[in-house]
């Protein structure tokens, strides 16, 4: 099939994947002649950005599509794209849970977030608080309202970006990608963030440490 052939040339997917994906009714029916559009060479980095880097089921991945060929508004293709991701936490019942989730509702009221109750981070984000209880942990939700304000100032900047580009393909694209890569890129930053600070406070505690061994009684009690 030329077309196909045409299509892996373009998008350095192998011809065998590319007929997965005609399978699994992902890429609309090729030609049987003449060379793939645009429109088709995006479709296929799509599915490949959802298989490969989001993760995704190919039953997802036709729901998503499908959703593009709707034209949808960027607000609405980020719903599709972000509920359709796969998400972590398993939801109960129990006391401990429901503390949880009153806490993130009231983060995000406090906020003024508007955001679906369906959304699949609200279980995520319940599950963490859940194993902080078990944990004793209690650093980790006091800072909740410090990684909302600066998290609020990414993600402005991310739906501006989202935004700019030129088709739904590629803000759907651009969405997993953003979010999944996205997610470790955040988390590689803070802990090499993390050792800087660590060592810096390091470094005070020695100094401070020397300092004390060079001063008299006189000098650290102010007599």
């Amino acid at each position: 099939m030329p077309q196909l052939s045409d299509l892996s040339r373009r998008t350095g997917v192998p011809d065998r994947m590319l007929r997965f994906y005609l399978r699994m009714e992902l890429l609309p029916a090729l030609d049987e002649s003449g060379e793939c559009d645009e429109a088709l060479v995006r479709r296929v980095t799509l599915v490949r950005t959802l298989l490969d880097v989001g993760g995704l089921s190919p039953a997802a991945i036709r729901q998503i599509v499908g959703r593009i060929d709707t034209s949808p508004s960027l607000h609405e293709l980020l719903g599709a794209v972000q509920y359709a991701l796969p998400s972590r936490g398993s939801q109960s019942q129990d006391q401990e849970w429901e503390r949880a989730r009153e806490r993130t509702a009231a983060l995000a009221e406090q906020r003024a977030w508007q955001v679906s109750p369906d959304n699949p981070a609200w279980q995520t984000l319940t599950q963490v608080l859940v194993a902080c209880e078990w944990l004793e942990q209690r650093d980790l939700p006091r800072l909740l309202e410090t990684y909302a304000e600066a998290l609020e100032r990414v993600v402005d900047i991310e739906v501006q970006l989202l935004r700019r580009q030129p088709d739904p393909e590629s803000a759907a694209a651009s969405m997993v990608s953003g979010t999944v890569l996205g997610d470790v890129a955040l988390s590689a930053l803070r802990r090499l963030i993390h050792e800087h600070f660590s060592c810096s406070a390091q470094k005070l505690a020695e100094k401070g440490d020397a300092d004390c061994d060079g001063a008299d009684v006189g000098e650290l009690t102010g007599r």
